[in-house]
């Protein structure tokens, strides 16, 4: 059996990366399933809102704020390149040669949902609904390099 055949059989078995992410990429993708291997769920915050009254400062909580979600994917061989297909979505909202912005049109069709699930050991959908997250509203900020190195040892 080759490298790639054993690559295209394998759809769970015990792995490291026991989490897969679902939802739809804008810009031309289709819906897509893919794991990743590593990601956190985003911070969460208050800001604080100051009132002054009769020389005292009282503190309330304001808005709740999330930080930004990043995540490693794994380019599954199963998905296509998904280098590729954030790289698509990055450019189509604000395209690098022409400089157009899609966002800018007024629309949010630039945002989708992704659906975070922990897997099983064996690769299998978790039965708890406690270890299942939707992130609302994303989009790429950063799509990262991809790093040619084989010094590291270890390496996914």
């Amino acid at each position: 059996m080759s490298l790639n055949q054993f690559k295209t059989n394998f759809s769970g078995g015990t792995r490291a990366n026991r989490f897969e992410i679902t939802g739809t990429i804008p810009g031309g993708g289709a819906f897509t399933k893919f794991h990743v291997r590593s990601t956190q769920i985003p911070q969460l915050s208050s800001t604080t809102i100051e009132y002054s009254h009769f020389g005292r400062k009282y503190y309330y909580p304001g808005e709740k704020q999330y930080g930004p979600w990043s995540v490693i994917v794994l380019d599954d061989i199963g998905v296509g390149d998904m280098w590729k297909a954030f790289s698509r979505w990055h450019n189509w909202i604000n395209d690098h040669v022409s400089n157009e912005s899609y966002v800018l049109s007024g629309t949010s069709d630039y945002k989708t949902d992704f659906t975070i699930r922990h897997l099983s050991l064996n690769g299998e959908e978790s039965p708890n609904d406690h270890k299942k997250f939707i992130l609302r509203g994303c989009w790429p900020k950063t799509i990262e390099p991809i790093s040619f190195n084989m010094e590291s040892a270890n390496l996914l």
